[in-house]
This record gives structure tokens, C-alpha cells and sequence, in this order.
């Protein structure tokens, strides 16, 4: 005897099935799309190439500064231009005097980004972490010349590097 089901039980059955049919999935698009419209023009692309030059830029001193403490040889960050840094190795060539070893990295950064820094054009982190050339604070300012976005980092002889709020 074959077990068949009225014909309204079967109707039910493939109605209960999971799943989803095309007006609920177009539905959902649908929320979707709007919603993406709706955040799409608060998304600053620009301020994200400023704030992401200003976090390389602290990375990169915060590297060097590491490095000289961890390796005993000093490390430095020389501006070649407004857009142009090398961190640099140090070795000691005399006592008390040190001169470049070899440049570990280039960084150019992006288009209209610039950075406006007070002298000297190379800040250098001698083995305890500070920095020995120079005796107050250096402010940088990283700045959008596109859109007009602008970050300030500090730079201090002990060596502390932050950005500026």
C-alpha cells in the first residue's frame, strides 16, 4: 500500500520548505541598496590620505626609535623634501660620532600630500630611544593641499611621537 497524502497535505508540504522566494530576496536588495546610498557620500576619502600618511609617518618614527634602542646603534628620519623621508641605520665611525650605514627605507608620500617640518632635516634616535638633534619639540604638520586636511605630529627629545589633537 503506497502512502499518498491528500492533495492539500503535499500543498503544505512545499510551502513549508526553507528558503527564500525572489520577492523577499529582491526586497531585501532593495533595503539594502538604499541603505548603501544613503552612507556612501558620508565616506571622506580624502581625509583618509591624510590621516593614513600620518599614521606611516609616526609608524615609521616609532620604528626607528625602537630600533635604536633594541639594536644599539642609532637610527634616523631624514626629510630629503617635503614628500620625500629615509629612515636610516647609523654606525659609529668615531666615539660619539655617527654616520649613515644604510638607508632601510624610502617613503614618497601620496599626491598633494605634503609635510611642513621645522629643522634640522634629520631627527636622530640615539641607543637609549632619545633624540640627539635636537633640544625642544619638532611639530610636523602632514598636509592635504588638495583638500585642505591637515594632521600635526610631535616629536619629542625623549623620544615620545604622537599626533597632536
Amino acid at each position: 500500500m503506497t502512502d499518498s497524502a491528500p492533495p492539500t497535505q503535499s500543498a503544505q508540504r512545499l510551502r513549508s520548505r526553507a528558503g527564500y522566494s525572489l520577492i523577499e530576496l529582491l526586497v531585501a536588495v532593495g533595503i539594502f541598496g538604499v541603505l548603501a546610498a544613503a552612507g556612501l557620500p558620508h565616506i571622506d576619502t580624502r581625509r583618509q590620505d591624510v590621516q593614513s600618511a600620518t599614521q606611516q609617518l609616526i609608524a615609521d618614527y616609532r620604528w626607528a626609535r625602537a630600533r635604536a634602542i633594541t639594536s644599539g646603534t642609532h637610527f634616523a628620519i631624514k626629510w630629503n623634501s617635503s614628500t620625500k623621508y629615509e629612515v636610516q641605520r647609523m654606525r659609529e665611525t668615531g666615539p660619539g660620532t655617527w654616520a649613515l650605514d644604510t638607508v632601510v627605507k624610502t617613503v614618497v608620500l601620496p599626491a598633494d600630500i605634503t609635510v611642513q617640518w621645522t629643522f634640522p632635516l634629520t631627527q636622530e634616535f640615539n641607543t637609549r630611544g632619545m633624540m640627539i638633534s635636537k633640544t625642544s619639540r619638532i611639530q610636523q604638520m602632514v598636509y592635504d593641499s588638495r583638500f585642505g586636511g591637515w594632521n600635526i605630529i610631535s616629536v619629542w627629545p625623549s623620544g615620545q611621537i604622537y599626533e597632536e589633537y
